[in-house]
């Protein structure tokens, strides 16, 4: 009779002490590697939102609504220019030439910092619709010497237009295009910052945890109290696990300071400047253009709008009050709106209620204007609205626009105080962490090279 095999069966096989120590040694050097990459990686990416947050859009979108400013400021001293006879106005003059030195160095900025095939097309565009306007006002400025009103008028109204239709809507655009590219960075950095960080400290914590596992390992088995390699390795990883979280979140931490706190009220404030020019305008082609006074008017008022909305149940003085008492202006919409609820820095309390103040009161100067002008004093309005003595109008303007250059420089210092802080605590990176995840690595190496050999 034929007997039938038993099945085999096959009994665990017990994983020995040398297994052990190369499980360790491996595994601590994948781990340092995984991390390498992971940090070194993350670095790049929060340097790289750094730099286009900091160094790319910013510079771009600001330059745009600069251009915004002197378009709308140099259609503003043109109109002032008319307003009065050839060579009567020298004030409107200078400013005129003031303005179109300023429109060529940013142009020229602007074709420096160029990222985009769009961004080159619309800067092509404000330098071709640029050299059209200023042959328009030359044709302006001839017809207005030899007296012709009529056609000095058309001729203005042709210039303005080119103001109004090519030059601001493309300056805009600029802005738009950059300001998506920002946002869409820092989004993206806001994103993936925390699973970043999240990646690292779990492999930081493995690498240490291996380590740790090793020396117990060690001691339990082979009696060995202290692997003074080991300890080291233990306490370089530590230290750079700590030093990478503090230079993640720093540099994060920095960066969100200069977009959410700085830069959204620098950009906020620019784009109330040009608001406020292209308002200014407004006031002077009221005056000049009769015919479609009703029009500028509204125009006007269009873009007090744009700069502020105040309800109902409130006034500029309450504003102002609130501001200085380091209250919320929750209800205050408009560009103003978004400046009064950010204010973040030291002294920006003070700067934003002197600003507004000045605002206040170029308003308040604005309504004497329509007044004489609806009374028939035309005289009296033309000369409050180009007057540069206190109490008129071009004086007041000039008033708060010092006091709103005082308050942009203010945001600008310290978003670029803010990006500076958030690369420099990232500076030679790379280089540390390469040096440390080494070390670890070699040091493991060494700590367990002594216990390798016995079994060999």
């Amino acid at each position: 009779m034929t007997s039938i095999p038993a099945p085999s069966q096959k009994l665990p096989r017990q994983i020995d002490t040398l297994q052990i120590l190369r499980g360790g040694w491996y595994a601590t050097w994948v781990v340092s590697f995984l991390l390498l990459v992971a940090s070194i990686s993350g670095v790049g990416n929060q340097r790289q939102a750094l730099k286009t947050v900091g160094k790319d859009a910013a510079p771009s979108i600001l330059t745009a609504q600069q251009l915004r400013d002197s378009f709308a400021n140099i259609d503003a001293s043109l109109a002032n220019e008319l307003l009065l006879k050839p060579g009567q106005n020298q004030q409107a003059l200078l400013d005129f030439d003031k303005n179109s030195k300023k429109i060529a160095d940013r142009l020229l900025a602007a074709s420096k910092n160029i990222n985009y095939l769009e961004q080159e097309q619309i800067v092509q565009g404000l330098q071709r619709n640029s050299i059209d306007y200023f042959l328009k006002v030359q044709e302006t400025r001839d017809f207005h010497k030899l007296g012709n009103a009529a056609n000095t008028l058309s001729a203005y109204r042709a210039a303005a237009n080119i103001v109004d239709e090519k030059l601001l809507p493309q300056a805009q655009k600029l802005d738009d295009l950059n300001s998506k590219d920002l946002e869409r960075s820092y989004s993206n950095q806001a994103g993936i910052n925390g699973g970043i960080i999240l990646s690292i400290a779990i492999l930081g914590l493995a690498q240490i945890g291996i380590l740790v596992a090793i020396q117990l390992f060690l001691y339990r088995r082979m009696h060995r109290i202290l692997n003074l390699q080991l300890l080291q390795a233990s306490i370089i990883a530590t230290i750079f696990l700590g030093y990478t979280l503090v230079s993640f979140m720093g540099a994060f931490g920095n960066l969100k300071i200069a977009k959410e706190e700085a830069f959204d009220s620098l950009h906020a404030l620019r784009q109330l400047r040009s608001f406020s020019y292209m308002a200014n305008g407004d006031e002077s082609r009221y005056l000049l253009d009769p015919v479609n006074a009703a029009k500028h008017e509204k125009s006007f008022f269009n873009n007090i709008q744009e700069i502020i909305k105040i309800p109902p149940n409130s006034s500029t003085q309450q504003i102002i009050a609130n501001t200085e008492q380091g209250l919320k202006n929750e209800n205050v919409g408009g560009l103003w709106g978004l400046v009064l609820n950010n204010i973040s820095f030291p002294t920006e309390k003070e700067q934003t209620a002197e600003t507004f103040r000045k605002f206040d009161n170029y308003l308040t100067i604005d309504k004497q204007v329509r007044q004489l002008y609806r009374s028939g004093k035309v005289a009296d309005a033309i000369a409050l609205r180009i007057g540069t003595d206190r109490g008129q109008l071009n004086a007041a303007f000039d008033l708060y626009r010092s006091a709103q250059t005082h308050l942009i420089d203010l945001n600008k210092t310290e978003f670029d105080r803010h990006i500076k802080i958030g690369e420099d605590g990232l500076e030679n990176f790379e280089v540390i962490a390469t040096l440390a995840l080494g070390s670890v690595a070699i040091l493991t190496l060494f700590g367990l090279r002594p216990r390798l050999m016995e079994y060999l």
